[in-house]
């Protein structure tokens, strides 16, 4: 037996020089598999292993001649145990059996994330930008309608990458983690505004003497295969210490909310008004389509993006019969 960060090579001989060599290359294979096909068919021995294998010794004695063998397998058939009959073939003649795939193989989570294009307009924030985001495959096709219509009208909406994988720590344990993000259901838009509202990416603005909260806006600065009109606007400036309200005029803004909205994605409300640079809380959009207060739990919201390996692993593990009641998944 090995030593901690040694490897044990395990010897077969069976007499054969070829199936010794075949037997131990397809150990060696199997001892180092690192995932996708090679991984699975890992599991699945060890599967077979512990389910199929002699764990518990037989309680009858082993059969003689072939009458006793015979016998047990006229009584698979009377019981009907067909598949049982055939693993026993399978047994005797020392290949593999016929397999009922349940339980064999893990179940895989009905949906996955997948790694969407990030618009990354020129900007101080650009080098910060990731190339690619993470989507909900089951939001992917919303999602792209919506930043097809934004694209149509000359805009660009930059995003941070949000977690496409459970987390195992946490930096403050003090501090509860929101699992809305781990479960592809919060977009966060970069914060490439008040610098210039004339020409940043993203404003926010609000109709021109309003009195109205600001609202999360975007630049028609691109190339517009649908017209917006040029209106008067109010706009968030960067100042010396704070923000301060500046007059736009005659600039084409698309305001955002309602285009994420048709995706499934909407800011709080109301939209909290930053006081500096770095008041980010406007910049958050969550989904909750699907989610049914007093019915959905976090479990199978979880089980539906990871598997339950990944699960037990997480700071989420002992959440998983948490509720969500209409705001948050709570105990």
């Amino acid at each position: 037996m090995g030593g901690p960060g040694t490897t044990t090579t395990t010897t077969t001989t069976t007499g054969d020089p070829f199936a010794d060599q075949a037997g131990n290359t397809l150990m060696t294979l199997i001892a180092n598999a690192t995932g996708g096909d090679a991984a699975e068919a890992q599991s699945i021995l060890l599967r077979r292993l512990a389910l199929e294998g002699d764990v518990i010794p037989s309680r009858v004695p082993a059969p003689l001649n072939i009458t006793q063998i015979g016998g047990y397998l006229n009584l698979l058939t009377d019981l009907k145990e067909t598949a049982m009959r055939s693993q026993v073939l399978a047994g005797i003649l020392g290949v593999a059996g016929p397999v009922n795939q349940a339980g064999w193989v893990s179940a895989k989570p009905p949906y996955t994330f997948s790694m969407l294009p990030n618009d990354r307009p020129t900007g101080a924030l650009q080098d910060t930008l990731p190339t690619v985001i993470p989507m909900r495959s089951d939001f992917m096709h919303a999602f792209l309608a919506a930043m097809q219509t934004l694209h149509n009208e000359g805009c660009l909406l930059p995003l941070y990458a949000g977690p496409s994988s459970l987390p195992t720590t946490v930096l403050d344990p003090t501090t509860p983690v929101d699992p809305m993000p781990y479960i592809g259901r919060v977009l966060q838009v970069a914060p490439m505004a008040f610098n210039d509202p004339m020409s940043d990416p993203v404003v926010l603005a609000r109709n021109a003497g309003s009195t109205d909260l600001f609202q999360v806006a975007l630049n028609s600065n691109g190339l517009a295969s649908v017209a917006v009109p040029a209106n008067d606007y109010d706009a968030l400036k960067s100042g010396s210490t704070t923000l301060t309200a500046t007059s736009l005029s005659e600039v084409k803004l698309v305001y955002l909310n309602p285009i994420l909205a048709s995706a499934g994605f909407y800011p709080a409300d109301p939209l909290p008004q930053p006081a500096s640079t770095t008041d980010y809380a406007w910049t958050m959009y969550t989904s909750v389509a699907g989610l049914i207060p007093g019915k959905t739990r976090l479990g199978d919201e979880l089980a539906s993006l990871y598997g339950w390996t990944a699960i037990g692993a997480s700071i989420f593990s002992s959440m998983t019969s948490w509720v969500w009641n209409g705001t948050a998944f709570a105990p």
